[in-house]
């Protein structure tokens, strides 16, 4: 008899985990942000991106995560005055001690998608290609600057990753307030 209660009772458990982290795992309502300065706001509505608390304690910056596949968007809101162009931002960053030696980006190439000047590039780990981009643009005297990344085992394709982040980037809305 009491393990039937202690069996029931690790079932009400269960349900109670579960029923709590599927309400976590999606979104009821669309990402905004924006910061005071900005006349744009940028609104990611794919449910699945959770926002990452961490990242709202630094004020121009969020981070939004999905996990199943994982990709990750990420970015920044700066003084447009602040952008040299796509070259300029790429030279900088790849001079980062971020990208060297094993962790140098390979199959850079620079894109265009819709408003979004666009560098995408891979990143080897240990049995696994990181595919990246670095979405820039700039809209009512602001800058945005986001990172889109995914992970996969180094046997898919990187052109299947990029298109998949690409199909991302281009469901990113920028708005004016």
């Amino acid at each position: 008899m009491r393990s039937r209660a202690k069996h029931r009772f690790t079932l009400l458990c269960t349900f109670v985990v579960l029923t709590a982290l599927s309400s976590v795992a999606r979104s009821e309502v669309p990402f905004t942000f924006t910061v005071p300065q900005s006349k744009v706001l940028v609104k990611v509505s794919d449910p699945s991106f959770l926002p990452d608390a961490a990242a709202s304690a630094k004020p121009n910056y969020f981070k939004l995560s999905r996990q199943e596949p994982l990709l990750i968007v990420s970015g920044w809101l700066e003084p447009a005055q602040q952008y040299k162009g796509l070259k300029a931002f790429w030279e900088g960053e790849s001079r980062s001690p971020a990208y060297a030696g094993p962790l140098a980006p390979t199959q850079v190439e620079m894109l265009k998608e819709g408003a979004w000047e666009v560098v995408a590039y891979d990143v080897s780990i240990r049995g696994a290609i990181q595919s990246n981009l670095r979405a820039e643009r700039v809209e009512a005297g602001t800058w945005i600057d986001l990172h889109l990344s995914t992970i996969a085992r180094a046997t898919t394709p990187s052109t299947k990753l990029r298109a998949e982040l690409l199909a991302t980037l281009r469901k990113v809305q920028v708005l004016k307030k």
